[in-house]
């Protein structure tokens, strides 16, 4: 048995049907009789979900979440569920509304009670996630990420014709204050990626799948996959298709008729998760592009460029193509470091890099090696491609001087360049790693050719027969 669910409710009746209800929930259940024995227990065994009754004594459902919240605050804090009265819309609303994660009739079936809280565990550990995420960030030293501006939220709704859509989007527009798409089911399926939807309501129909059989469906296409899908279900099997649609992946769901003002409520819920997600997603794509990129130019790093090149090279004997390899140095650079200072000398180096990038193009992989040395590898080009490549580079970096910014001055530079290349007859020996090191190892060795011929030139390597 994993984790923790903290029961508090003053009721004993009521605990002792809760705790029956959720019995298959496979969690250790803790029990509290009110708001500061919950707080205590929490502190105690810190646990993954707290179902608190919405007349509990002594607190707010919002301190309460507060309060817990404020126990570990380098983890994610416990989902909060606030149970209340079958029927009693203002006490869902007003859970809902003071921030509780979910709200849950006490008479809700075991298996629909079991898959909201699935659903909620599942938040949970997108926002531990997140944490674990950002705490790494810190102590790898990167910068908190800025406080972003939020665009509205695109919301839509689906319903099994365009009539009901329409109408049921409208009210929903009106209780959430923005504009909510109507679509069919045809319309939803065909979304396509530019249709990006932070937010899908499925509405119940007559007969049409528009629930949770739609949900497999929406998950698999890009405009959909990572919206927050909210179903709404009714008529006889609600509860059963409700619960479906939850262990199918949809963030919520509704066992009873349209309500638009709770579906509100429940969105906005749901839609800062999505937004925690996002973030996450966003985190987890700049710190992939911090590990693998030279800061001052923006290439790639040595980190990344050896395996890459490796492949390239395995990739290059597999389908019998040519590879070259360059390995371009700045010239006398040490001197423009003396005389100018280490902020020029980035200086140079970034823009060394940018003629870099300029006459390759959208061609091979570049990147930063060494302080002050580059390479290129050209998939597909043979010796005389490479060489032409190589030959505009050494020409568009000694055509214009380098303007410093301080003082207001520049510097001519130069670089000299080695390059080797892996015909299709060449046969690269021993594993991808090792023949990717010999060809760098060529490059390098005509690279001291060009330097000692005179720099500001390319020198060519022989490949072998």
């Amino acid at each position: 048995m994993t984790g923790t669910i903290l029961i508090a409710e003053a009721v004993a009746t009521r605990r002792i049907a809760l705790r029956a209800r959720i019995a298959n929930a496979f969690r250790r259940v803790l029990i509290a009789t009110t708001a500061e024995e919950a707080i205590r227990e929490a502190r105690a065994e810190p646990p993954e979900i707290v179902l608190v009754a919405s007349d509990l004594p002594g607190m707010a459902a919002a301190e309460l979440q507060r309060r817990l919240a404020g126990i570990a605050p380098d983890e994610a804090p416990p989902a909060l569920a606030v149970m209340t009265p079958a029927g009693d819309r203002a006490a869902c609303f007003a859970a809902l509304g003071a921030g509780a994660d979910d709200a849950i009739a006490r008479t809700t079936p075991p298996a629909l009670m079991l898959a909201r809280l699935r659903a909620r565990l599942r938040d949970r550990e997108d926002a531990a996630e997140l944490r674990l995420r950002e705490a790494t960030r810190r102590a790898l030293g990167f910068a908190e990420p800025a406080a972003t501006f939020e665009p509205p939220a695109r919301l839509a709704l689906l319903a099994p014709d365009a009539r009901s859509a329409r109408a049921r989007a409208a009210a929903l527009s009106a209780a959430v204050g923005a504009p909510v798409r109507a679509l069919d089911r045809q319309a939803a399926l065909a979304l396509g990626p530019g249709d990006r939807l932070d937010a899908l309501v499925l509405a119940a129909g007559h007969g049409a799948a528009t629930g949770a059989a739609l949900v497999p469906a929406l998950r698999a296409q890009a405009a959909t996959r990572t919206a927050a899908l909210l179903v709404q279900t009714a008529g006889a099997g609600a509860e059963a298709e409700a619960a479906q649609a939850l262990d199918l992946g949809a963030q919520d769901a509704l066992a009873g008729s349209f309500d638009a003002d709770e579906i509100a409520l429940r969105l906005a819920a749901r839609l800062a998760a999505k937004r925690r997600a996002d973030r996450l997603r966003a985190d987890l794509r700049e710190g992939l592009d911090a590990a693998v990129t030279d800061p001052l130019t923006g290439l790639y790093n040595r980190r990344f460029a050896m395996p890459e090149l490796a492949r390239l090279t395995a990739e290059a004997a597999r389908e019998r193509q040519p590879l070259s390899v360059l390995i371009a140095d700045l010239d006398h650079f040490k001197a423009v470091n003396d005389a100018q200072g280490h902020a020029a000398g980035d200086h140079v180096l970034a823009e060394t890099a940018a003629r870099l990038r300029a006459v390759l193009g959208a061609d091979g992989l570049a990147a930063r090696i060494g302080g002050e040395e580059f390479l290129v590898a050209l998939p597909g080009a043979d010796a005389s491609a490479a060489q032409a490549v190589a030959e505009r580079l050494c020409a568009r970096v000694a055509a214009t001087p380098v303007p410093l910014p301080s003082p207001a001055t520049e510097v001519g530079v130069t670089v000299s360049i080695g390059l080797a290349t892996l015909m299709p007859s060449t046969t690269a020996s021993g594993a991808p790693a090792r023949a990717a090191e010999a060809l760098l190892a060529e490059a390098d060795a005509a690279l001291y050719g060009a330097k000692a011929r005179g720099r500001n030139r390319v020198s060519t390597h022989r490949p072998a027969a």
